[in-house]
């Protein structure tokens, strides 16, 4: 999880597509509601709207669209706190009530005759949700006062209350784009990132929608998971419709870089240690050159186990698990070489 402007900044450029919108509500919202609704005629809302307390609400996204024989208001709120805030119930009555007052005001509405709100709360800390839902919950009052009192239910997208298996069954972008805020490391942020590029394509108006996605992931990418940044290309949709795709060189390359820094550290480490319990200046030096050689070999062997597990997630690697074991040096850059670009497991290990 990261700061709330940038999320409140990428998250309303995403949200302004009706695209990721309609999928937003087709899979996240219950189906009596999306069922009724006319996607076509989704219309972005311009405007910002003030609460009675004067804080500008500018970061949320508000929509409408047909539904049935009336339009529908569709309020966006973006909430990317690291905790649950206990005075959303109240909060929303103001956002839904200055809501109104704009619509009014404006004379998009007839004042007796207003049109429904669905607010939804998109939020994304660590903790999960556990603030009541409707601002009638909250308050305690006598039987005998119940039907004076406000109520006002919102509908609570709690990201990280989804777990990767339910993610991965709604096989859409906004289901890729919470599964990559869920992921806990930059492989398995890749992986979810070639998930979004497979579900864009079957997008209507995909390049544009590949503009905006794209800077939202490389930014995401660039706070949560910098080391996988040098998979990012312009744009998502190229080459299969992948990110990963885009530039799989770059990635053998930062992996085998990494290795090989990795293990050149942890073979001096072993080599002045093995030098130190020698005794002498000449084990020490000895023990070092080992070690930096055996650190280097290592770091290929990582970087190259690394790399085949993200160009072939679902295959099965454990009948090539001797001929690694056994590979040289020469050998192993080679198969770094050809596994940025086989097409399979097999292509990558074929003797030539």
């Amino acid at each position: 999880m990261t700061d709330a402007p940038f999320h409140d900044t990428g998250y309303k450029a995403l949200f302004s597509l009706p695209e990721l919108v309609q999928q937003l509500i087709e899979g996240f919202i219950t189906p009596d509601i999306a069922q009724l609704l006319d996607f076509s005629t989704l219309e972005l809302v311009a405007g910002s709207f003030v609460t009675p307390a004067m804080q500008s609400r500018e970061e949320d996204v508000v929509w409408r669209v047909k539904m049935a024989d009336t339009m529908l208001y569709l309020y966006l709120l973006l909430e990317f706190q690291s905790t649950p805030d206990a005075a959303m119930p109240v909060r929303m009555v103001q956002y839904v009530a200055a809501l109104y007052d704009s619509l009014i005001k404006e004379k998009r509405v007839d004042p007796r005759r207003l049109p429904p709100v669905l607010p939804v709360v998109l939020y994304n800390g660590e903790r999960r949700w556990r603030v009541a839902t409707d601002v009638g919950e909250v308050i305690e009052c006598p039987p005998v006062l119940r039907a004076y009192q406000p109520r006002l239910r919102y509908y609570l997208l709690d990201e990280g209350a989804y777990s990767e298996q339910e993610l991965a069954g709604v096989r859409n972008v906004v289901a890729g784009i919470f599964a990559l805020e869920n992921a806990e490391g930059k492989e398995e942020a890749l992986a979810v990132v070639r998930r979004i590029g497979e579900a864009l394509q079957a997008l209507p108006n995909r390049e544009r929608i590949d503009r905006v996605l794209t800077q939202w992931v490389k930014r995401y990418l660039q706070r949560v998971h910098p080391g996988a940044m040098m998979a990012v290309e312009e744009t998502l949709e190229t080459g299969e419709g992948t990110m990963l795709a885009t530039n799989v060189q770059k990635w053998a390359e930062e992996l085998l870089r990494e290795g090989r820094q990795q293990g050149i550290q942890q073979g001096i480490q072993e080599g002045m240690q093995q030098g130190l319990q020698q005794g002498l200046q000449q084990g020490l030096q000895q023990g070092m050159q080992q070690g930096v050689h055996r650190g280097q070999h290592e770091g290929k062997l990582w970087a190259l186990r690394q790399l085949l597990r993200v160009r072939f997630p679902d295959a099965d690697l454990t009948p090539y698990q001797s001929r690694l074991d056994a590979a040289t040096d020469a050998e192993l850059e080679r198969l770094l070489t050809k596994a940025a670009t086989a097409a399979t497991p097999d292509a990558v290990f074929a003797t030539e």
